[in-house]
């Protein structure tokens, strides 16, 4: 590991004992409260991550089926997807991957 004065950047620096903290924290809250805890890939799409992430969450939210495929293949059968309008082709795309879909309206 490079001291972080070596370390060119721009860069993405991850603290990996403090990430593992915040999943062991967050893997205690599941078992205490009965729930899941899925991961928002828009907030936090740190690729390299995913395969230690996926041992404590159970899943992830998506906007859109390019996001939706990456949480399935690389967290399981959790997917949660929102999106303010989804045309028939999404839909249609979305629903073999999706475990959750949420919707704007009841008419939508």
């Amino acid at each position: 590991m490079l001291p972080l004065k070596d370390i060119q950047t721009p860069a993405y620096v991850m603290d990996e004992a403090a990430l593992l903290r915040n999943l062991e924290l967050l893997k205690s809250v599941k078992e205490a409260a009965g729930c899941s805890i899925v991961l928002a890939l828009k907030s936090f799409a740190v690729y390299p991550l995913f395969p230690l992430m996926s041992q404590y969450l159970d899943g992830t939210t998506a906007s859109g089926i390019y996001e939706a495929r990456l949480g399935r293949e690389e967290f399981g059968e959790e997917v949660h997807v929102y999106s303010p309008g989804f045309d028939d082709a999404e839909m249609e795309a979305l629903l073999p991957i999706a475990s959750h879909i949420s919707f704007n309206s009841a008419n939508q």
